[in-house]
């Protein structure tokens, strides 16, 4: 692995766990911009990897600015945002969220007395998303959980693969206006943060580098400032550190091998630049398909899995994996991942 591997983080006490785990740390200030990140190596069972380390600030505005300033820099392979988050369902102070996709729930219409949500969508790499997945239920991770593990907080330490809800607002409120939002448009999302939809939008448009989002669990809304004052934050960040260099010990034998051939570079690259699915933009109507014939009740992701296994086998209406890559070229001509399959 030649590339640098980049990890982003938000907060301070999230980029102090990233380089527990790092040596040879010192600083790299970036030529232009002055920004400054931190460079170190890792070494696990494939040899010694250069990781990059730079911190976003909150906001997934700055975490945006941040991600498309380090990415074009570094030109890394492999690119993490890592940090905590506040719990919505099902999980407990300390468990790890593998971030399939993200909600975006800011964006929407206001009228009189009612808002409309029109929400933003984000994916990370689907067959690293899938690594990661897969080694949460090693015992690797197993043995690190019960190294790691603060019975204070909860019994174990889970982990979770699914939706984040991602906005500028912080949820410390299970009465608040956001939390209620949230309960009706995002019942779906384990988690909330500030900073996933700002990082997956700028990986968006570099479908084929690969993407993972991972959060650490914090806090759960209503407890938020007394989980702080115990040092949850700390923990968390820990956790997820712990867990994101134990996945990049998979990374030589499982991922990095694998070349993907065209029609699963084509399912990342639409999963990526449509991340709603095949309703957006109108794109598999524009190729040719048909919706009738694809569970459209499913992520975004499904469905382009599933599209693009119909297309396969020679379904799916009107179209097909040309037609489909000429449709996506029209809008994305110019980006080098969508060049690369034409």
């Amino acid at each position: 692995m030649n590339k640098p591997i980049l990890i982003l983080t938000a907060l301070e006490v999230e980029r102090l766990a990233i380089e527990q785990h790092l040596n040879n740390v010192e600083p790299v200030i970036h030529p232009a911009t002055g920004t400054d990140y931190t460079k170190g190596t890792y070494r696990c069972n494939s040899g010694i990897l250069e990781v990059i380390v730079a911190r976003t600030d909150q906001t997934n505005l700055n975490a945006a600015i941040e991600t498309e300033r380090a990415i074009t820099h570094f030109e890394p392979e492999y690119v993490f945002f890592a940090g905590v988050a506040g719990g919505l369902k099902d999980v407990e102070v300390g468990d790890i969220l593998i971030g399939r996709d993200v909600y975006g729930y800011e964006r929407g219409k206001t009228e009189k007395s009612n808002f409309k949500p029109r929400p933003q969508f984000g994916a990370s790499t689907y067959a690293l998303e899938r690594l990661a997945g897969h080694y949460a239920k090693s015992n690797a991770w197993k043995q690190t959980t019960e190294k790691l593990l603060k019975p204070e907080f909860a019994p174990i330490i889970r982990t979770y693969t699914g939706t984040i809800a991602s906005g500028e607002k912080v949820d410390a409120s299970v009465d608040s206006d956001l939390h209620q939002f949230l309960k009706q448009n995002a019942s779906h999302a384990l988690g909330i943060e500030m900073e996933g939809l700002g990082f997956l939008e700028v990986c968006r448009m570099r479908p084929l580098v690969n993407t993972l989002l991972l959060r650490g669990i914090s806090d759960l809304v209503d407890d938020k400032g007394h989980m702080d004052g115990k040092g949850s934050q700390s923990y968390a960040s820990a956790n997820v550190a712990a867990f994101l260099f134990g996945l990049l010990e998979q990374l030589d034998s499982s991922h990095a091998r694998t070349q993907p051939n065209r029609e699963q570079k084509l399912v990342e690259i639409m999963c990526k630049l449509y991340p709603g699915g095949l309703r957006d933009n109108q794109v598999w109507i524009a190729a040719g398909g048909d919706l009738s014939l694809i569970n459209l009740g499913q992520s975004g992701r499904g469905q382009w899995v599933e599209a693009i296994r119909t297309l396969k086998l020679g379904g799916g209406g009107n179209v097909n994996i040309d037609s489909l890559i000429e449709t996506v070229a029209e809008e994305y001509g110019d980006n080098k991942d969508v060049k690369e399959i034409l």
